[in-house]
């Protein structure tokens, strides 16, 4: 999975001159914004065009202390707000620009602050209706490589990494990360040309075709970490309760997409345990290079690469571990969950399909840690525990990978595993925090997990054990003398 990065606002472009002071004030980061409840998303896509003209119904709860009277939308920066009503359908006032981050000067948005005629009380629920319309356009030039999003007839993903619609939020580092999202219900109605599905990891629902066009509907079965909607002329392939929607091209890698992500359920609910419920799963194929994501609720997109080369199958692995995260109650999050999906998927390459380069691999990674992480960067004088909030979290995929790999090697595989079930199962509805991971891993592994964790979790000793050991084998022993 991929990371973000995300205050203040300058201004790019108003037509009609300078933006007024209320539109870009800061925003308080303790100041909590009203929270996404569900979300309903109606869209019509022009691929010819280039277009698509939108209706968010964005259902949202007042959790902090005082009364909110304005509400702060992000959408994309070639999308424009057309109008904003409440619930009754008045319509409400609203300003809008395109601005950038004030700390990552290429990352524009429109900022839209919408004026509420009766204010959010502290604890109450609201609805507005966003109508919206315009172009898509990606954000590669931020640093977001898996960002290409457009509008096209081969592939369209509509999601909140391009601000497809609207998002509750300022143009504030500081604020995103003091305001995590929460999971949310959402249903969507899209109409494209007919010949392309509109799909998400939601339930599908019946079609409606007119002239020429169809619209697709979907509800989430619960609430979701996300809502992606991915358009293309899809085939579907089906095995029970799990969907695979592939490009035409690829109707044979989608069979055998279909039996791995059985094998690595399995194998991963030895590892962890069951699930709350079997998976009643969606996957939807997208190009290489547009960022692979995975959510029980919000479904799975997978590069096309796994689909067409058994050797790419540890994407999906990486991705399917995903599905047994509890959802992580650090804010913001060191992203240690990312390690531990490199760790699987390298893991399951070796046992589901007799993949021989798995320590190849965790050799290259020490290798980069080596020449990345000296003693005089950030990434070597920061535990990773403290990652989220040094902006850090790319690291983590490569430093908890190794940690967790030592653990391993430490404890036994058999006793990792044991220690990430009792943990799974015991916070998977309530949630987990760093600190009960590494508690965990301390209850079933002992002192040698306790000197590990100190070194690659809350400490940065891992720095100088990497640069002195030749090898991973003699990395490995350092930790058992």
């Amino acid at each position: 999975m991929r990371t973000w990065s995300w205050c203040g606002v300058i201004v790019l472009a108003l037509a009609a001159g300078a933006v007024p002071p209320r539109l870009h004030a800061q925003q308080n980061p303790d100041t909590p914004l009203p929270q996404l409840q569900s979300l309903a998303l109606t869209a019509d896509v022009d691929v010819d065009a280039g277009t698509l003209a939108g209706a968010a119904t964005l259902v949202l709860r007042n959790t902090g202390a005082s009364a909110v009277r304005a509400l702060p939308l992000l959408l994309n920066r070639l999308l424009r707000v057309d109008s904003v009503l409440d619930a009754e359908g008045n319509a409400l006032p609203v300003q809008q620009a395109v601005v950038a981050f004030e700390d990552v000067d290429t990352w524009q948005v429109t900022a839209a602050r919408v004026q509420l005629r009766v204010p959010i009380a502290a604890g109450d629920s609201t609805a507005v209706v966003v109508h919206y319309h315009g172009h898509l356009v990606g954000y590669t030039e931020v640093g977001m490589l898996y960002v290409r999003d457009r509008i096209d007839r081969e592939f369209t993903i509509l999601r909140e990494d391009a601000f497809a619609f609207p998002k509750v939020g300022v143009p504030s580092v500081a604020s995103m990360r003091a305001n995590p999202q929460p999971p949310f219900a959402f249903s969507t109605a899209i109409t494209v040309p007919e010949g392309l599905m509109a799909v998400t990891g939601g339930r599908q629902l019946p079609a409606e075709t007119h002239d020429g066009r169809v619209t697709w509907r979907s509800e989430s079965r619960g609430p979701a970490p996300y809502l992606i909607v991915s358009i293309a002329p899809y085939r579907v392939a089906q095995r029970g309760e799990i969907r695979v929607y592939h490009f035409p091209e690829d109707s044979v890698g989608a069979q055998i997409v279909l039996g791995a992500i059985g094998a690595a359920a399995d194998r991963l609910a030895e590892i962890f345990g069951p699930l709350r419920a079997a998976p009643s799963l969606v996957v939807m194929e997208i190009p290489e290079g547009w960022g692979s994501q995975a959510s029980l609720a919000g479904g799975i997109i997978q590069e096309a690469p796994a689909f067409r080369s058994r050797d790419q199958l540890q994407a999906l692995y990486h991705e399917l571990s995903h599905l047994w995260n509890a959802r992580d109650l650090d804010a913001p999050s060191p992203r240690w969950n990312e390690g531990l999906a490199s760790y699987l998927q390298g893991r399951l390459a070796r046992e589901l399909d007799g993949w021989t380069g798995e320590r190849a691999a965790l050799e290259r990674v020490r290798t980069r840690l080596i020449e990345s992480c000296t003693a005089d960067t950030p990434c070597g004088t920061i535990p990773m525990r403290d990652y989220g909030r040094a902006s850090l979290t790319d690291r983590s995929y490569l430093v908890a990978r190794l940690m967790f790999w030592l653990l391993a090697e430490s404890m036994g595989e058999e006793r990792l595993d044991t220690a990430l079930r009792e943990h799974f199962q015991r916070v998977r509805e309530t949630g987990t925090r760093t600190d009960d991971l590494r508690a965990a891993l301390i209850r079933v592994g002992g002192e040698p997990a306790r000197r590990i964790l100190d070194d690659w979790l809350d400490g940065t000793g891992w720095v100088a054990r990497l640069s002195a050991a030749p090898d991973l084998a003699a990395l490995r022993e350092g930790y058992r003398r």
